[in-house]
């Protein structure tokens, strides 16, 4: 943002609601250059609107008059869009300029007649202005652009170039249409100047270069056409290919170009990039200077200061921001009161080389450069001595204050909880509780499983008091999904119960069965506040009780100071089953959508379970269960069901990653080959599009395109259903990381302070979120380093460091993340890794 501000001379706004662009403004002496400027304005829904400027200084309000009613001299609708406005002297047999206003479908060239207008006594209302059309052209083609000049070096005449939405060049010399071309390397319209000195046309083409077509060359091009159609088919096949006189690569889109006179023999060619500003010789074959933009640039406008010879250049960055160089040097920058499309500088009646500026919603305004700053400057301090006694009264009064505040504040939040002004309840019930048989689930067991079984939630919201927007949502996790996870309620009175239904879908391994409600509502006083309960569905969703298995591979050890309970107080919900006898010291429970058993079995040796399955990240759930419940019944012992942190859960954890990992750099790959395919595939359709204007359609099946566009495609289109079965496979990956991160955690729980067991748990212990360069690997990762380098600090000041998230790339970095995640659990439970416990032979499931 610069210091300087621009100083407003004349304001005013171009209709309502219409549209403007960088072709939409015209600054020329249409009635002579002793009545100075006009303002020509043109919208794009065919408004046409001139203005001459009155304004003046005065020098009691040390202000300008600013805008009047008299300066519009004429408004007036065409019948079309208004694309772009020039003037030149454009009739036959005439020096006056004329006003050239190229539409949506034709081109036509006004007279403009100039109107002295007077009151009955005698006093002048203002100049008025009356067009008359003094001839037209119909368009074949959509208009982009129009560029004047006296092509082909004629004298006192301006001739016109219509280029038309294609690329495509239409020439007209005055009254009479001259012919038609069409350049090379053109897709769309690009901009377009005429250079008089040497009869030459600088066009900008698809392929960021600047190329120099001469107009004598064109013409014989286009009168030889007809012969070399009827020539060879060589010949009839290159009838429209004209190749640049010469070409300059700017390496980068152009957004404007502009010729300006430096001096008697000196010719400057002004172009604006995207990212810089190049002046060319007038060869267009070398750059005189470049000068590198550090901004955005919307638009310019480049002239000469006379009679130094002096080329200075208006710059409008994206900040609406003024920049002015003489050169490549920056002489001044001032901030403008809005952003324009277009700006131009003008000679007014009373101030010369005003900078008129146009937004594209129509707001005109005729600035000029001011001097002094809008700083605001701040007032000298008080001489007098400073009081700190009194100071010290009013700092104890302040504090006081915040601290009554801060308690009001904390006694407001918390008026949800003491008064109940709210009440939750969440209630989860089977669908049907009745027992299976042991034929029934011998069947079940071998046959495919049944329907997913269904749980019916009742969320019930009471209130003494009436509130307002009342939002609920609902939060399960994954294989579990509600049927409604989301309603509002208008007002809440009393007593409101809504059912939903929670289901199981897929096969994906479940780590918890708990339903979390949020509500959130408005008190009477406009108070937001939020309610949040958690419930847990029955074992029963996911588990059915089944024969116990006698090997596995995945064991979990849980070891207690209290005696062992029976199945019966630690699962009553399959107490009931008859393949259950009596005397027991193991039980099998099987989860209904992935099919795996997990075996829990008393240990004969001392006072422990053991946990087993085929799957570790099935026995999440029995094991989460275990513990809290044997930890419930058994009153006053601070170790009961406390889980031994084995290598096998950490290994698992590095399973998950390294598979998960796997899945991300899958992705990347697909990712990047459909980059490639796509770059190959806008190439071959440029090629295409460029061969269907240049030959007919028989030669383009030749060239072979056709057919490198349809393997393309094909190509593209398998490559995204891959990247579709990549991307399943990476959520299952992430889903089972995070079930095997939660078996880590509960194991480390118990044998770790709770301090301790949080901090691991916000390092680790969160879900995996897909995204384009980090994901949890990065995330743990930088959790962990600073975790580590936190417990080596002895002291009790710990310092907090940050951790730049730098992507993984490769596998040794994967191995160090893992490395640290083994250190992280030694330190936190207190153990080495050469200490972590091992499964232990001795508990045998004892045979029937």
């Amino acid at each position: 943002m610069s210091l300087f501000k621009t100083k407003e001379w004349w304001r005013t706004r171009c209709g309502a609601n219409e549209t403007f662009d960088r072709h939409s403004l015209l600054a020329a002496p249409l009635f002579g250059k002793e009545r100075h400027d006009i303002l020509v304005v043109g919208s794009h829904d065919g408004y046409l609107r001139m203005y001459k400027p009155s304004s003046q200084w005065v020098d009691e309000t040390k202000s300008p008059t600013n805008y009047k009613s008299t300066d519009l001299m004429i408004e007036t609708r065409l019948d079309d869009c208004i694309v772009d406005l020039k003037a030149g002297r454009f009739v036959s047999g005439s020096q006056d300029l004329r006003l050239a206003v190229l539409t949506a479908s034709k081109l036509t060239v006004f007279d403009v007649a100039l109107v002295v207008e007077s009151n009955e006594y005698g006093l002048p209302l203002g100049d008025r202005c009356e067009l008359k059309i003094a001839y037209e052209h119909r368009l074949s083609k959509f208009p982009a652009s129009l560029t004047v000049g006296p092509f082909g070096g004629v004298r006192g005449r301006d001739f016109l170039c219509v280029q038309c939405l294609d690329g495509t060049l239409l020439f007209y010399e005055q009254e009479v249409f001259a012919f038609v071309q069409a350049t090379r390397n053109r897709l769309l319209a690009e901009p377009i100047v005429y250079v008089p000195r040497y009869d030459l046309f600088v066009a900008a083409s698809s392929s960021w270069c600047l190329e120099c077509h001469r107009y004598q060359s064109m013409a014989e091009w286009s009168r030889n056409k007809k012969e070399r159609i009827s020539g060879s088919e060589s010949d009839a096949n290159n009838a429209n290919n004209l190749e640049p006189d010469s070409t300059y690569n700017v390496g980068e889109a152009v957004l404007g170009i502009e010729v300006v006179t430096l001096s008697s023999f000196e010719v400057g060619i002004v172009v604006l990039g995207e990212r810089h500003l190049y002046c060319l010789r007038d060869n267009c074959a070398s750059v005189k200077y470049a000068k590198r933009l550090e901004y955005k640039p919307l638009c310019f406008r480049a002239y000469v200061i006379e009679p130094d010879g002096k080329l200075m250049v208006l710059v409008i960055a994206d900040t609406s921001t003024l920049m002015i160089y003489e050169g490549s040097t920056l002489r001044w920058s001032a901030q403008l009161p809005f952003a324009p499309v277009t700006v131009a500088r003008v000679q007014l009646e009373h101030l010369h080389g005003v900078i008129v500026i146009l937004s594209a919603d129509g707001r005109l305004e005729a600035c000029y450069l001011g001097s002094e700053p809008s700083l605001f400057v701040a007032p000298p301090l008080h001489p007098r001595g400073y009081d700190y006694a009194a100071a010290e009264r009013e700092l104890s009064e302040l504090r006081a204050a915040v601290s009554s505040k801060s308690k009001q504040t904390e006694d407001r939040t918390s008026d949800a909880g003491t008064d109940a002004e709210l009440t939750v309840s969440v209630n989860a019930s089977l669908d049907s509780d009745r027992p299976l048989t042991e034929k029934e689930s011998e069947a079940e067991a071998e046959t495919e499983p049944r329907p997913r079984p269904i749980c019916n939630v009742a969320i019930e919201l009471s209130s003494y008091a009436t509130l307002d927007d009342v939002q609920v949502c609902v939060d399960v996790s994954k294989p579990l999904l509600v049927t409604d996870d989301f309603y509002a309620l208008p007002s809440l009175c009393e007593r409101h119960v809504a059912k939903i239904r929670v289901y199981l879908d897929g096969d994906w391994p479940a780590f918890s069965l708990d339903v979390s409600v949020t509500v959130t509502y408005r008190t009477d006083a406009g108070i937001l506040r939020a309610v949040r309960k958690t419930s847990q569905l029955p074992l029963k969703t996911v588990l059915r009780s089944c024969p116990p298995e006698s090997t596995a591979s995945f064991v979990t050890v849980v070891k207690s100071d209290a005696p062992p309970l029976a199945f019966t107080q630690l699962f009553p919900e399959f107490s009931a089953d008859q393949c259950q006898r009596q005397g027991w010291n193991a039980l099998g429970l099987r989860q209904v959508h992935t099919g795996q058993t997990v075996t829990v079995v008393s240990g004969n040796a001392g006072n422990r379970y053991r946990v087993q399955s085929n799957d570790g990240l099935s026995s999440v759930l029995v094991v989460r269960r275990l513990t809290d419940r044997w930890g419930g019944k058994s009153e006053g012992r601070a170790t009961a069901g406390a889980p031994s942190v084995g290598q096998n859960h950490v290994r698992s954890v590095h399973r998950r990653i390294d598979e998960h990992f796997a899945a991300r750099r899958e992705i990347d790959r697909i990712t990047k080959e459909i980059g490639l395919l796509t770059s190959q595939l806008r190439n071959v359709e440029r090629r295409m599009l460029r061969a269907a204007r240049e030959r007919n359609e028989g030669s383009l099946a030749d060239t072979g395109l056709p057919f490198l566009f349809d393997r393309t495609c094909r190509a593209i289109f398998a490559l995204l259903e891959d990247l579709a079965k990549a991307r399943t496979v990476r959520e299952r990956a992430g889903h089972e990381l995070r079930c095997s991160v939660e078996l880590l955690l509960l194991v480390t729980r118990w044998n770790a302070s709770d301090e301790k067991y949080e901090v691991l748990r916000a390092a680790i212990g969160f879900e995996p979120r897909p995204s384009d360069r980090l994901d949890w690997e990065e995330t743990a990762d930088a959790a962990l380093t600073a975790l580590l380098e936190s417990t080596k600090s002895t002291s009790s000041e710990t310092r907090c460091s940050w951790n730049v998230l730098t992507p993984i790339a490769s596998v040794r970095e994967l191995n160090k993340l893992k490395t640290r995640l083994a250190h992280a659990i030694g330190r936190l439970a207190g153990t080495r890794e050469s200490d972590i416990a091992e499964m232990e032979a001795n508990d045998v499931v004892e045979s029937t």
